[in-house]
């Protein structure tokens, strides 16, 4: 009898090998067969950054509340809820929702993940858009109350997020953290992980949404490069994939045998400055470089033209987004770009530009603004560094300059507050503005959209002229998949939480 090593050596060779997905014998496990080009950096959903990691907790987790996929706050783990009053939440929590151990999950889960992302220690990215809260308690073991300093218009967007996914609190106090292992209670469980090859996740048979997940496993296969995808997709070897090479959508585009899923997301690709490092501690440089860029070239350069310029809020959230005919900044001008640098003593200035092959590095994009600031005079040159270097890079800080692909939120002050504010969670422009704190601190404090809206306008104006990032638009969510794989759907967040309800008909 051979062993487990070797069975389990057996296994990720044969993925590795790309087997015919979708394929199976009656009676076999139907497997639905995911390619991605990136690994995960960690699974613990409070503190991971990258959206190769959120792409795992979508399907291994669950929050509060969720998002579906017209962008509507919908119940999750909470049934229902009350507001008694405009700094208290009341959550009902479902009953008989059991983790992937069996333990069933209860209020005081729920109290442990809020104070775990709340606590200093934990370096959530999550913190920042909970820190309002001033006290959970568990009422009963269904119930949770949240009260919060003061009233935060964002609250529900801030539950939604995946870094505020419910963790077991038994789990993480036997492991210390989550990042090689998971103790969620989503449609999928962890079942064998091969870094940089295979991750498998098994169909979770006791899954409060009746009915779900339709498949009995997903596996991630690893695919760096965007073509080799698009090849996978047409041999069969995977049976949907997500593909941001907007060349090789275009290619999967014109093949009849594919469905091509696409639509504008709430993503936002930047430029970032790390405004302590000369000369970019000098506004004037940050702007200049903002006339420089032509941000359609790049779109149609880097992206094939799938993708919308957009300001600050990303150019599908509509409710808030200034058109960006309104800023100056985006009718592109090397005239004053060379006045600004020529003012401000940079004209010809050297630095560096942070970047990764992979998508959300976009070498791409880093190649498209190289040339464009050369042309007015500046000599910036392309660090070109893997996966791993880069998010660590990134954490650091440690860069002059960084293309950067941001995820954006159906609300303004989830995204820009922890982004931009003086001691947000992932300002890692270390950028600091009081006129720009004061408005991201009067935005969240009002619920209606009426009194919101014309701060967020004046944001919006702020953060374009002071340019702690170019902000130069919203990719398109894309996704190839075989015509027998059902019930997919994108939704502009990104997040594969449809994969639940993804099944394989023949």
């Amino acid at each position: 009898m051979p062993s487990r090593r070797c069975l389990a050596l057996g296994l990720a060779l044969a993925l590795a090998a790309g087997p015919a997905a979708g394929s199976f014998a009656a009676g076999a496990r139907a497997t639905l067969t995911l390619g991605v080009d990136q690994e995960i950096v960690g699974l613990d959903p409070n503190k991971v950054t990258a959206f190769s990691s959120f792409r795992r907790v979508d399907l291994l987790y669950n929050k509060l509340v969720t998002y579906d996929a017209d962008l509507r706050v919908v119940g999750d783990l909470a049934e229902s809820w009350d507001t008694p009053d405009a700094r208290t939440y009341v959550f009902h929590l479902r009953r008989g929702v059991l983790f992937h151990d069996g333990e069933e999950m209860t209020a005081d889960d729920v109290v442990f993940t809020i104070e775990r992302i709340l606590d200093p220690k934990t370096a959530s990215p999550g913190r920042s858009y909970l820190d309002p809260v001033d006290t959970v308690t568990a009422a009963d073991r269904y119930t949770v109350r949240l009260h919060l300093k003061y009233p935060l218009a964002s609250i529900f967007s801030g539950l939604a997020s995946g870094n505020a996914a419910i963790v077991e609190k038994a789990a993480v106090l036997r492991a210390g953290d989550l990042q090689k292992t998971e103790a969620g209670t989503g449609p999928f469980t962890l079942a064998e992980w091969v870094p940089d090859n295979f991750m498998r996740l098994t169909r979770n048979p006791r899954y409060f949404k009746r009915g779900l997940p339709k498949v009995d496993e997903v596996v991630f296969r690893i695919i760096p490069e965007q073509a080799s995808l698009l090849a996978g997709v047409r041999t069969r070897s995977v049976d949907l994939a997500t593909i941001s090479d907007g060349s090789v959508v275009k290619q999967a585009q014109g093949d009849r045998g594919l469905v091509v899923a696409q639509m504008p997301g709430l993503n936002l690709r930047i430029f970032s400055f790390n405004t302590t490092r000369a000369p970019f501690t000098d506004a004037r440089v940050r702007d200049a470089i903002a006339y420089a860029i032509d941000r359609d070239a790049v779109v149609k350069a880097a992206e094939f033209g799938l993708g919308v310029v957009s300001g600050p809020v990303p150019a599908p959230a509509k409710l808030w987004a200034l058109p960006v005919g309104a800023f100056p900044e985006y009718h592109p001008n090397p005239a004053k770009a060379r006045q600004l640098l020529q003012d401000a003593g940079a004209a010809g200035a050297a630095f560096k530009i942070v970047a990764s092959p992979t998508y959300e590095g976009g070498l791409a994009v880093a190649e498209v603004i190289q040339n464009q600031l050369r042309g007015v005079g500046l000599a910036p040159t392309i660090e070109n560094i893997e996966w791993g270097t880069y998010i660590n890079r990134w954490v650091k800080r440690d860069f002059d300059t960084m293309i950067e692909l941001r995820g954006g939120d159906p609300d303004p002050d989830r995204f820009l507050y922890r982004t931009f504010y003086s001691t947000g969670a992932v300002n890692n422009f270390l950028f600091k503005d009081a006129a720009v704190d004061r408005l991201l601190d009067r935005g969240r404090v009002h619920v209606a959209a009426a009194e919101r809206r014309p701060i967020y306008d004046d944001l919006q104006r702020a953060l374009v002229e002071k340019a702690p990032a170019v902000f130069l638009y919203a990719p398109y969510e894309s996704a190839v998949l075989q015509p027998y794989v059902k019930g997919f759907r994108l939704i502009p967040t990104g997040a594969l939480t449809y994969l639940e309800q993804t099944s394989i008909e023949r």
